[in-house]
């Protein structure tokens, strides 16, 4: 999932960025989602790759995804109760930590995110600028009740022939949280495919892929874990 533009956001691009030029700075948080039905008894692990020790907080947040994948957050939902073993660590050069938590939601599907806030690099190091470094690690808390073929579908398809592309919106019109492993769009001599993603009660995805070809495409085949399908495409969505 891409991050939005919220100013969150931007600090986040801005901090990976400036860590990636410098040497032995990796920090890992793994791992980065984790899906339980009904209450969520987990851990997660920070890891501090560098030369020094570093201090974490941890913020629980709540998160909107968008049609273009683009993830937002917002104040941690109501619904969603938290407990956490630690609020913070400090972990020595070359080692890392475990935090553990319980979560529970008074509906589900629910989800949210655990930031862990990686600070203490050496100023020195970063030219004077006190850097942060934001990572998350995205939970999910699912009913038993699983989605159907039906609460899916392929919803318009525009194929942009001077760009090469088409694209096409994949609806979630259930109630229920789920993943597409696999797209496929396919013509009468060309195919292309595209990566899963996940695909939120009532939210729908846009896919924009390559397609090099003068004919139209005819079908969209969709695969997760629970089904598959291929729709058909009208004349009049095209």
């Amino acid at each position: 999932m891409a991050v939005g533009t919220s100013p969150r956001a931007w600090l986040v691009g801005a901090t990976v960025a400036v860590l990636t030029t410098a040497p032995a700075t990796a920090q890992t948080i793994r791992p980065l989602v984790s899906e339980y039905q009904g209450r969520a008894r987990g851990r997660l692990e920070l890891v501090n790759s560098s030369a020094q020790p570093l201090n974490v907080v941890l913020e629980p947040r709540g998160f909107t995804v968008d049609e273009e994948g683009a993830v937002s957050d917002k104040p941690l939902p109501e619904q969603v109760h938290l407990k956490l073993s630690a609020m913070s660590v400090r972990i020595p050069a070359q080692q890392s930590r475990f935090i553990f938590y319980e979560a529970t939601a008074d509906r589900s599907p629910a989800w949210f995110v655990l930031y862990a806030n990686f600070t203490g690099y050496p100023r020195a190091q970063f030219n004077g600028l006190n850097i942060q470094l934001e990572l998350p690690h995205f939970v999910y808390l699912l009913p038993k009740e699983r989605w159907k073929a039906e609460d899916v579908r392929v919803g318009s398809v525009e194929v942009q022939r001077e760009a090469h592309k088409v694209v096409i919106f994949v609806e979630n019109h259930g109630q229920q949280f789920g993943r597409i492993d696999a797209v496929v769009v396919r013509g009468p001599q060309r195919k292309v495919s595209a990566q899963g993603f996940p695909l939120f009660p009532g939210n729908r995805k846009r896919l924009e892929l390559d397609w090099d070809s003068n004919e139209a495409p005819a079908a969209v085949s969709l695969k997760s874990r629970e089904f598959s399908f291929e729709q058909e495409i009208s004349t009049e969505n095209r």
